[in-house]
């Protein structure tokens, strides 16, 4: 199924919900487990966004959140938790995830189905051309610049070192720099931005772009 939303719910109640709400904006697939939802995203690599439930029958939403960046980039997700928990919200958002609270109403689903829909919108080009723009913009360097593009891929910070072959030490030293030079408070915070920029772009005249905020 090209595109559409992967939501990964066990309770039946709230997962009719869920799929009543994304269905209203594209395809939905709803998975009740860990493992059906990795049957599909290794069955169709095309997603609008996924949303998961933190407590799942077969695992750790987490986990499947770290999974999921690692084969599918920067794909949107939204996690689902039941409290809010600030150590899971700081997790959540370190592997560029969302969250919502349970139970999620339409007004607390709809940013996130804006962005992951705008994001869908945006190509690699557009990405490039963006982050060559603040490249310029910034005075990155070819290190900066590099680091940028795979923050975008949603990389964690080790899986940023192996990709550049430096020390963890060496990358947490040049986002410093890569955020003071950017004004940004994280390094998922700045890839947000250049996802949004390149989206703007894309933007065929006078058509309004997707809401992003």
């Amino acid at each position: 199924m090209p595109g559409g939303f992967l939501i990964v719910e066990d309770e039946p109640t709230l997962a009719r919900t869920l799929a009543r709400t994304f269905g209203r904006h594209g395809p939905v697939e709803v998975v009740y487990s860990m493992a059906a939802a990795r049957e599909q995203l290794r069955a169709h690599e095309e997603w609008t966004g996924v949303v998961l439930d933190l407590i799942l029958p077969d695992g750790y939403g987490l986990d499947l959140l770290s999974e999921i960046r690692q084969t599918h980039g920067g794909l949107p997700v939204l996690v689902l938790t039941g409290e809010l928990n600030r150590d899971v919200v700081n997790k959540v958002q370190t592997m560029r995830g969302e969250y919502v609270c349970k139970p999620a109403s339409a007004d607390n689903l709809n940013p996130f189905i804006q962005r992951a829909l705008a994001q869908e919108r945006v190509d690699d080009v557009a990405i490039g051309q963006r982050i060559e723009h603040l490249a310029r913009q910034l005075k990155l360097t070819r290190r900066e610049t590099e680091l940028l593009t795979l923050s975008v891929d949603g990389l964690s910070r080790k899986e940023l070192a192996d990709s550049l072959g430096v020390a963890e030490n060496t990358v947490k030293a040049q986002i410093r720099s890569l955020l003071k030079k950017s004004g940004a408070r994280s390094l998922a915070t700045l890839a947000q931005k250049v996802i949004k920029g390149a989206t703007r772009d894309s933007v065929p005249p006078g058509e309004a772009p997707a809401a992003t905020d």
